[in-house]
């Protein structure tokens, strides 16, 4: 058992300078952030306390999860919470009562008694390492030179002669040490079944391609747009790269997601999805079949589209913060006070599956199988379909469940509140939109390229080709960015592609769709001007001006 103590001043709200201690076994430790002290009650740093108990926690705009232990999680809304920033802070007593953590309050202490997880097994490998855990935990990756740290928050070590070394922190944290090659990578898988599993492994990196790159024209669109022509010579051959460059973008425009005007599952060209916009670029993927978006879209903090696995994503804050990342996502419903998962989101149904639909879905939804519908508005039920064809009216949201997935809409009726809700994991605050494609190509100023995550064959990855590119640089100006193929340009496959956005001054990148799809978009003087492909697309990513 695990004590921690926290030391507070009452009837206050604590500045940083006078934040109470926290203790741990007895042993003070900080918190990077200020606990706020209203009254007789404590509100503690939700994200970075939770941590620290072994918990894992996953923010959204509307709510925030926590995951520990063995499968437990709980999931609240932010609005139960108290903001403080871009930091939600919750009482300490309710933290403590979610996790079933034993409090003891004595002057102005609180003790907390908490189990830390075990690590009960550490094996070395050809493949790895892999750490093997009793509970699920935090952990976090640190690479400095030739040795990668693995901290894992909230574990002791019950092993004996371990084979890497080991070193026991307080406040219950284990690291582990790891040499390898400086020039290697390292990347942790977990998995969680009986105990909780963590693999790091290494890899050696491939010979980069060399490409040589200058700029052949600079076009001043407006005072803080400008149209680049680049050329670069890669292995392969020739390459013509055009990009927009957008300084100080977030004060002049917004950034926001473009759908067709017909709605989801049909195409446009992006010059007319994105019409009054100053410039816009194609997204995600999309197939061919049905015309469906293929990956994460969110549009008005509306999710019309799910992650397609871990592939790389946009996200757009309300206050046009753009986020890099790759997500996975889980969607349920509220039904009669039963929360029920829901399988999938704007695809055609298939058997013994319950399927959401957005006001924006615009195909029939047909079914062999049994089906019930649940056409929805404002939350509220507006009709129960029994038959196996229902058509979306564009005003109203659609359950429609298949076979034995029927019994999760339980006895539904007009009236009747249904509440749709998804988590995103990871997620940022706020979330206003998001596209996806993919790969992503860099973060933080590095290649990140990793096809075998993201679920791209070596055909794809491999193929000289037209890319579509949206990035980010260290100061933060926005690159808009194409690359061709034609007679000029031989195109590039994804680590050249990766290569020449560095080399553009990118530090953070995502793929979007390439090929045909591949358009930028841009405004100049009283016309626009289309480069790359004209072949209708199922989404794009448009910079409209601040009104």
């Amino acid at each position: 058992m695990v004590f921690i103590a926290l030391a507070l001043g009452a009837g206050v709200q604590v500045t940083s300078a006078q934040a109470p201690q926290l203790f741990l076994n007895n042993q003070p430790i900080s918190l990077k952030h200020r606990i706020l002290v209203e009254g007789d009650q404590a509100l503690v740093p939700l994200v970075e306390l939770a941590r620290l108990l072994g918990v894992e926690t996953t923010v959204s705009y509307e709510s925030v999860t926590l995951r520990w232990g063995k499968g437990q999680s709980v999931t609240l809304s932010t609005q139960e919470l108290v903001a403080r920033g871009p930091l939600l802070y919750i009482a300490l007593a309710q933290l403590t009562q979610i996790l079933g953590i034993k409090t003891l309050k004595i002057g102005t202490a609180y003790y907390l008694l908490s189990t830390p997880a075990r690590l009960v097994s550490l094996v070395v490998s050809s493949s790895g390492i892999f750490f093997t855990l009793s509970a699920r935990v935090p952990f976090e990756l640190h690479k400095q030179n030739n040795v990668v740290t693995v901290r894992f928050f909230h574990t002791v070590s019950e092993l004996r002669d371990p084979p890497v070394k080991l070193t026991q922190e307080t406040p219950a944290m284990l690291r582990a040490h790891l040499q390898l090659d400086p020039a290697q990578t390292v990347q942790a898988t977990a998995v969680e079944s009986e105990n909780f599993l963590v693999w790091v492994r290494a890899t050696s990196p491939t010979p980069e391609p060399k490409v040589l790159l200058r700029t052949e024209s600079q076009t001043h669109l407006n005072e803080s747009i400008f149209y680049i022509r680049a050329r670069a010579l890669t292995s392969d051959g020739p390459v013509s790269i055009h990009y927009l460059k957008i300084q100080d973008w977030k004060e002049r425009y917004r950034l926001t997601v473009t759908l067709p005007r017909d709605g989801i599952g049909s195409l446009e060209p992006l010059e007319k999805m994105a019409l009054g916009a100053t410039a816009a670029i194609n997204a995600n993927f999309f197939d061919p079949s049905t015309q469906l978006p293929i990956g994460l879209l969110v549009k008005d903090g509306v999710m019309h589209s799910a992650p397609y696995g871990r592939r790389g994503a946009l996200a757009i804050s309300l206050f046009n913060d753009l986020y890099f990342l790759a997500p996975t996502v889980k969607l349920s419903a509220s039904v009669l006070g039963q929360t029920v998962t829901i399988d999938g989101l704007n695809r055609p149904p298939t058997a013994d599956k319950l399927f959401l639909y957005t006001d924006r879905y615009a195909l029939p939804i047909r079914s062999e199988a049994p089906i019930k519908a649940v056409r929805l508005r404002h939350g509220f039920v507006v009709s129960v379909i029994e038959n196996g064809l229902v058509l979306p009216d564009g005003a109203s949201t659609l359950l429609v469940a298949t076979g034995a997935a029927r019994s999760r809409l339980g006895g539904l009726r007009p009236g009747d509140a249904v509440k749709i809700s998804y988590t995103l994991d990871p997620a940022p605050l706020f979330l206003r939109e998001a596209v996806s494609a993919g790969p992503l190509l860099l973060q933080d100023g590095q290649i990140v390229l990793d096809t075998q995550t993201e679920k791209f064959s070596a055909e794809f990855a491999t193929a000289q080709a037209a890319r579509s590119v949206i990035a980010l640089t260290e100061s933060g100006d926005l690159l808009f960015i194409v690359i061709l193929k034609d007679g000029r340009s031989v195109g590039a496959d994804l680590r050249t592609l990766a290569i020449l956005v560095q080399a553009l001054g990118a530090h953070s990148a995502l793929a979007l769709d390439g090929g045909s799809s591949s358009t930028l978009l841009f405004r100049q003087g009283a016309t626009v001007q289309t480069i790359g492909g004209r072949r209708p697309i199922a989404a794009g990513l448009a910079l409209v001006p601040k009104r």
